[in-house]
């Protein structure tokens, strides 16, 4: 048995789960989410839990046994209390706005970089704080996340962080990650020695 696989998931009191065959279908108070399981794993409700099966011990659906039930696990966690990602944009003159569906982006571009977001994802702006401030120099803006649906949240949040990832030569400027840490390099030095 798989360590994870084997585990239960608890259905907390706000949360409505559906399993029709292969398809699970989650309701909360934080959205609605839908799962269809591999062919080889099964899944149940029993006691206000959700049990999750193999059919086999072939090498396949071991595999998929731990997978399957975390996945199940992030949809419920997902609707109940939902996901949050923190960014930092950092480097002198960068600034961030939000317009309708739309996170716009000011990073020393000659454009503005806009980015839509998906119906299922919120996106806010924080004033930054002292001690935030004194933490990280040069700290722009903070770009908080929020969703049910925590695959989509990740993949939202690395796209933009990807529109200027952190540079570690050009003090460090981007857009980061809260809990990520950029460590800075030097430059390269002029090489050569004084003649006397």
């Amino acid at each position: 048995m798989s360590r994870i696989g084997k585990q239960p998931i608890k259905i907390p009191e706000l949360v409505n789960v559906k399993i029709d065959k292969q398809n699970i279908a989650v309701k909360g108070p934080k959205g609605n989410l839908s799962l269809t399981v591999s062919k080889g794993i099964t899944a149940e409700i029993i006691d206000k839990e959700i049990i999750v099966t193999r059919k086999n011990d072939e090498k396949e659906n071991r595999s998929l046994h731990g997978l399957n039930r975390v996945l199940i696990d992030n949809m419920i966690v997902g609707v109940s209390e939902g996901y949050m990602k923190k960014l930092f944009v950092v480097g002198t003159g960068y600034k961030v706005a939000i317009q309708g569906k739309w996170l716009i982006l000011s990073l020393g571009f000659s454009h503005d970089v806009y980015v839509e977001m998906p119906k299922t994802v919120e996106v806010q702006t924080e004033k930054i704080s002292r001690a935030a401030a004194s933490d990280i120099p040069e700290l722009q803006a903070i770009i908080d996340l929020y969703s049910c649906d925590k695959e989509l949240l990740g993949n939202v949040t690395a796209s933009i962080r990807a529109v200027r990832p952190p540079g570690a030569f050009n003090k460090c400027k981007g857009i980061r990650y809260s809990d990520e840490r950029v460590k800075k390099k030097p430059g390269k030095v002029a090489g050569g020695t004084d003649a006397g």
